[in-house]
């Protein structure tokens, strides 16, 4: 049998592609580079905020962009500078998201968009924390407290972003780092290093993703072709890739 499509569908490619575009513009804006966008959207819209907690601001151009921040939150790592643009609890500025690490202790945040400054300004926890705290809720804010007089806090650098694999963004390494985690079909491997010809490998790849133009592909796609979808060679059983290439007696022994 043909391997599974395991790398997704050309659809997909292309928006992760477009999406990979977008965040080099949406990571030229969390850094703060020195070009004319990028001071006058932060001068209009977001004066000493978190970006990613206000509403939709600006053109539709940069709402669209703004939509992709999400992502943008996994995949960037924030250096606290005063956390002025830094979400307390749902950015990654430690060594895990606090929101995720301190669940319970987060359902009992007033404000859950807080930034590290406005937290690290904050002196009464009733300003903070809906009190009474449960018991769980009790503990992982004396953990949470160990690790925030170990930070070294200075409330006159500059927040910063970078990437969490280490290196400054490319749309390229953010496709890579998104199909990280798929794992590719040796018969794939094979077929791009094999020393076929061009035309080969691509009529092979159309039979391992069913993007062959079978009678049952042309009917998914609502073309006019007959009024069934059997095989013309057999008549027997439906004309699809597994038909004809694995199971049909003449295409097996082609």
């Amino acid at each position: 049998m043909k391997p599974k499509d395991k790398g997704g569908l050309g659809t997909i490619n292309l928006r992760l592609q477009n999406d990979a575009l977008l965040h080099k513009q949406l990571h030229k804006f969390y850094s703060k580079e020195d070009v004319p966008w990028v001071r006058l959207v932060l001068d209009t819209n977001y004066m000493d905020k978190a970006p990613h907690t206000c509403r939709e601001l600006g053109s539709f151009w940069w709402r669209n962009v703004m939509r992709l921040n999400g992502i943008y939150q996994r995949i960037a790592r924030c250096t606290l500078g005063d956390g002025a643009t830094i979400t307390f609890w749902e950015d990654l500025w430690l060594d895990s998201v606090l929101a995720v690490q301190y669940p319970r202790l987060f359902s009992y945040a007033k404000n859950k968009t807080i930034s590290v400054h406005g937290m690290m300004l904050e002196e009464d926890l009733s300003e903070v924390f809906m009190l009474p705290l449960s018991t769980q809720a009790h503990d992982e804010l004396l953990h949470l407290q160990d690790r925030l007089v170990q930070l070294q806090y200075d409330d006159t650098a500059v927040d910063a972003w970078t990437m969490i694999w280490g290196d400054k963004y490319s749309s390229h390494r953010f496709y890579s780092y998104a199909f990280s985690w798929v794992e590719t079909h040796p018969y794939y491997k094979v077929l791009w290093k094999s020393h076929c010809t061009p035309r080969v490998k691509f009529f092979a790849w159309l039979i391992l993703v069913d993007r062959l133009n079978t009678k049952t592909m042309l009917r998914r796609r609502n073309l006019n072709v007959q009024d069934d979808t059997l095989c013309v060679m057999c008549s027997a059983k439906i004309e699809d890739i597994d038909h004809l290439f694995f199971e049909f007696p003449f295409g097996v022994q082609c």
